[in-house]
């Protein structure tokens, strides 16, 4: 039986738990800090232990690592570098769903010479994303296709159904995480040009993308494409851009919170006795009294009426109640209030969407656009739809290299290991994971 460490217990694990035991047969080691949250995962079964993992003890760690056939790392990025020296040790291939982490990269060397893999980008963004991606790309090379334009957008939000706060989004993972991928830079190409979006103006740089179907979206840069370029065999005069979908009126909501600083997750300040008046108040250097909307709004230079201006008086920051911190940073009392009003309740459904539209020129100057879509709604009863989308693709990963079906090693990501998404794509089928893929003939 395969022995699968996984480290990390976090709102993603559950459903990757379940794929090993209930799909694989495998049997599963799942660690964490909290290990009352491996705990609750575990959930009796015989087939996981639960460990706790305390202050990144190496030895720990390595006592778990050493018997592993595959190490899946769900544990905070910085948290990374210390799991790939232990699978350095032990010569463990290595998994994670979240990007390449600079700080394992250099480490490159290291990981050829031991010659294993360490195989990063596998959930939703970045994950299933690459392999939509690679799917049209492929049937287009197929056909005889010059790809001119490629565009991948995906998205985390509430189906249209539970779409009902005025935000346009609720939290179904880590809302620090959120924040900090809210302030980080962006580039896309546009006719082989690189166009760098910096974070702190990343909400600034936004547009509307229409999906048959499903309606219209704001979509704002996703990182910078430019290191995909090469291992999807991109043109360098292509125009490439991947971006994130929201609800209309997000990316203006996430320029003004900004702007007032709500976005700091550094500086701590004593909140003990302070209502959210008083400390919105403060951020924008004004006394608490009088019209607090018309201080705000003057600040930000809006009209009072404006739409951010009745979604923070919404939010509860305009008020009076007391902070229930007595210690935090601007960001620890924004989501005091967003944890409270911007959650799932039950029997709502989350929705992960993922667009890939690619222009591509055939024989004889005819162009076409192909798209593949994803659309898949949680379930109200079990697991969100964003949950499995990040576990599945991981857990399927982990398996066939487990299986010894991919024998890839050294650094990798779907892009660059072409032989992963076809059983991967082929196999989420199976749980509800599927693109839908079209052609529009363009006639100029």
């Amino acid at each position: 039986m395969k022995n699968i460490v996984i480290i990390g217990a976090g709102l993603m694990v559950k459903p990757m738990v379940d794929y090993f035991i209930d799909h694989a047969g495998f049997r599963v080691v799942l660690m964490d800090m909290f290990v009352e949250k491996a705990v609750e995962i575990k959930n009796n079964r015989p087939e996981c232990t639960a460990l706790e993992w305390k202050n990144n003890d190496s030895g720990q760690l390595d006592n778990v690592v050493k018997d592993a056939d595959v190490v899946i790392s769900m544990a905070p990025k910085p948290v990374h570098i210390h799991i790939l020296r232990s699978c350095l040790k032990f010569r463990k291939n290595m998994i994670t769903a979240s990007y390449e982490v600079p700080e394992l990269m250099e480490m490159k060397e290291e990981v050829e010479k031991a010659g294993i893999l360490v195989l990063n980008e596998l959930g939703e963004v970045p994950g299933m994303d690459h392999f939509g991606t690679q799917l049209v790309l492929d049937e287009i090379r197929r056909d005889g296709g010059d790809v001119l334009s490629l565009k991948s957008y995906g998205s985390g939000i509430p189906s249209f159904e539970s779409n009902n706060n005025p935000f346009g989004y609720k939290f179904c993972w880590d809302p620090y995480t959120v924040f900090v991928a809210a302030q980080t830079s962006g580039a896309f190409i546009e006719n082989g040009k690189r166009i760098f979006i910096p974070g702190d103006k990343l909400f600034e740089h936004f547009w509307f993308v229409e999906i048959e179907g499903l309606g219209t979206f704001e979509t704002y840069a996703n990182k910078d494409v430019e290191k995909y370029i090469k291992p999807f065999g991109l043109d360098e005069n292509v125009s490439f851009y991947r971006g994130l979908l929201r609800y209309s009126g997000y990316c203006n909501n996430m320029k003004y919170m900004r702007a007032l600083g709500l976005f700091d997750n550094e500086k701590k300040a004593i909140l003990k006795g302070q209502s959210y008046r008083e400390f919105t108040a403060s951020l924008i250097g004004k006394e608490p009294s009088g019209d607090i909307s018309k201080k705000v709004a003057d600040y930000l230079g809006i009209d009072v009426s404006a739409d951010i201006i009745h979604r923070l008086k919404w939010l509860g920051l305009f008020g009076e109640e007391q902070i229930p911190l007595d210690v935090g940073t601007n960001l620890d009392v924004l989501l005091s209030r967003m944890l409270k009003r911007m959650i799932y309740a039950p029997g709502e459904k989350d929705m992960i969407i993922l667009y890939i539209e690619v222009l591509a020129e055939f024989e004889q100057g005819r162009k076409e656009k192909r798209t593949a879509t994803m659309v898949v709604k949680g379930d109200p009863e079990g697991e969100t739809a964003m949950s499995r989308a990040v576990a599945l693709p991981t857990a399927i990963s982990a398996r066939l290299v487990a299986e010894k079906k991919i024998v890839a090693t050294g650094f990798r990501m779907p892009p660059n290991l072409p032989e992963l998404y076809k059983p991967v794509l082929e196999e989420l089928e199976k749980f509800g994971y599927s693109f839908t893929k079209k052609r529009y003939n363009l006639i100029e």
